[in-house]
């Protein structure tokens, strides 16, 4: 390999009929700018449920979890259509993942409704990865129409963006819905113009399994705080221990449920079942570190009732506290059974997953009466009960496909 082609490699379609196609390590970098910024989102929802302002601290945290997400997804979509590793491919890259970064210590101002500086290093951030988009355009002329139609949403998207900044209020969240709005419908317009599949199965299963254990750290995180805490003196031990251990729980019925439920089977389907398998995930992803930033509410209210707790000290109540777990919980359920039913064809599983969400939003109901300690035990128990029905529903299905 002359020096030139080490540098710049051409950038063509992948072979997406092997069988194994592996994450990168440039790949897994990539993911850890991600921890950082689903780390800071979680926070900022963490501290508005505590202060009292649990709604719109939860329509902030979904409202900004999308150009996450996407930012994510449209970089994942990208490797695995195109995915080479030359010098200028790991350059740009690690630009994006500054950029990632800047966004992240952006998200506490956006989230106060200054949204200028957000808008500037997500803008900027996107711009590495539309010159990818060119290079493969360039590069790859049977897919060039698939890649010039991503690269061009993507630039009217950044435009629209950039719009938002001379816009006050409600009119630049306008703005910023258009945006957004272009940014997930370019995929669907850019696949109608390939001739073949453009994406390994395999590897977008792995690639989204890896951003659930990303949301996933969060409740781990959340655990962690508890038991330090208690460690500290900041609250009871006991009472720390009763309060988060069902949390861990959910965690590991969470992960445990999410791989066995959620393969490539949608994926393989069909375009259709694809979209919403590969769409579907934003509220998967959104509502799992939802309940990390809850259980850390929950901490909150756990250490303002302590005794000889600091006024300073702000919590939510018991209801709120409840609802801070349960009901991201039972989003979770509800979206696992809908990709189930609508995406991998397997309704035999969905339909206990459905109870499930319901079982969780009753708890979460019922929350005030219950206290968060009895709710979150009552909650890991649905989980876990989930698990044991996917085993044998799953196998059900598999028996009859």
């Amino acid at each position: 390999m002359t020096p030139l082609n080490a540098v710049l490699r051409p950038s063509v379609m992948r072979d997406h009929a092997v069988h194994e196609r592996a994450s990168t390590p440039l790949e897994l970098l990539f993911d850890l700018s991600f921890v950082v910024a689903v780390a800071v989102l979680a926070a900022e929802l963490h501290h508005g449920i505590s202060e009292g302002h649990a709604l719109s601290a939860a329509a902030t945290y979904l409202a900004v979890f999308v150009p996450i997400w996407w930012a994510w997804m449209s970089f994942t979509w990208y490797a695995t259509a195109f995915s080479h590793d030359d010098a200028l491919t790991r350059v740009l890259t690690l630009v994006q993942m500054a950029g990632v970064l800047a966004v992240a210590a952006t998200i506490p101002a956006a989230v106060e409704g200054h949204m200028g500086a957000f808008t500037l290093a997500y803008t900027l951030m996107r711009l590495p990865l539309i010159v990818q988009w060119l290079r493969s355009a360039r590069d790859d002329a049977t897919h060039r129409g698939f890649a010039l139609t991503y690269a061009t949403g993507s630039v009217v998207a950044q435009l629209v963006w950039i719009t938002g900044l001379a816009a006050d209020g409600a009119a630049r969240w306008a703005v910023y819905v258009v945006a957004l709005t272009v940014e997930l419908l370019t995929p669907v317009l850019a696949v109608r113009r390939s001739p073949d599949r453009v994406f390994h199965p395999g590897h977008i299963a792995e690639r989204y399994g890896l951003f659930t254990l990303i949301v996933l750290g969060e409740t781990l995180l959340a655990v962690t705080v508890g038991l330090r805490d208690a460690v500290e003196g900041a609250t009871s031990t006991p009472a720390a221990v009763v309060l988060t251990g069902p949390v861990l729980v959910i965690a590991f019925a969470l992960w445990w449920l999410y791989f066995d439920a959620l393969g490539r089977e949608g994926l393989q389907r069909n375009r259709k079942a694809a979209f919403v398998w590969g769409y579907g995930h934003y509220l998967l992803f959104a509502a799992i570190a939802a309940i990390g930033a809850g259980a850390q509410a929950q901490l909150d209210a756990l250490a303002a009732h302590a005794p000889g707790a600091s006024s300073e000290v702000h919590g939510p109540g018991p209801a709120v506290a409840v609802a801070a777990v349960g009901l991201p919980l039972s989003v979770v359920l509800l979206v696992v059974a809908w990709l189930q039913h609508a995406a991998n064809h397997r309704t035999g599983s969905a339909a206990p997953l459905l109870l499930g969400a319901a079982a969780a939003a009753a708890l979460t109901a019922a929350g005030g009466a219950l206290g968060a300690p009895t709710a979150n035990a009552l909650l890991a128990l649905v989980v876990v009960a989930e698990v044991v029905a996917f085993q044998v529903f799953h196998g059900r299905d598999a028996a009859g496909a």
